[in-house]
């Protein structure tokens, strides 16, 4: 009973192990609409925005391929950093990093704003309105 334990466990683990990750990884970032596609076999780093006025995907490439080995899945590594629209990519084979700064432009060339921007000065002018509004009805009594 002992020897089908020890070898279903050493199957499990040897099935486990030779399970690949998938090469692409979506990575959800705080500006409405955007996300990237990061290739961890070839380092490439690609803006997705859905345009809806066009119905299709808008693909821009942020970081180009670092290396043409496709094989490789998992080479390279996504990090984020504690400063908004600032990345980096780790290459596990030579322990370099790679800074990638993005901030998506309208088609005007003006930076877009990150959600959490644009949800804090929302929620700072509603704040504003609802002090005004305060104030006004302490004053009329």
């Amino acid at each position: 009973m002992k020897r089908i334990i020890i070898l279903l466990t050493a199957l499990l683990i040897a099935v486990t192990a030779a399970a690949q990750v998938g090469r692409y990884q979506n990575i959800r970032v705080w500006y409405p609409g955007y996300s990237l596609r990061f290739d961890t076999a070839t380092g490439e780093l690609i803006s997705i925005h859905y345009d809806s006025a066009l119905e299709a995907n808008m693909e821009a490439v942020i970081s180009p391929k670092q290396s043409h080995n496709h094989h490789h899945t998992g080479r390279y590594e996504f990090r984020r950093t504690r400063q908004l629209g600032t990345y980096q990519i780790f290459d596990t084979s030579t322990g370099k990093y790679t800074t990638v700064e993005w901030t998506p432009v309208d088609k005007d060339g003006k930076e877009i704003e990150a959600s959490i921007d644009t949800a804090l000065a929302n929620a700072k002018d509603k704040l504003r309105k609802a002090l005004k509004s305060l104030e006004e009805s302490l004053e009329s009594l």
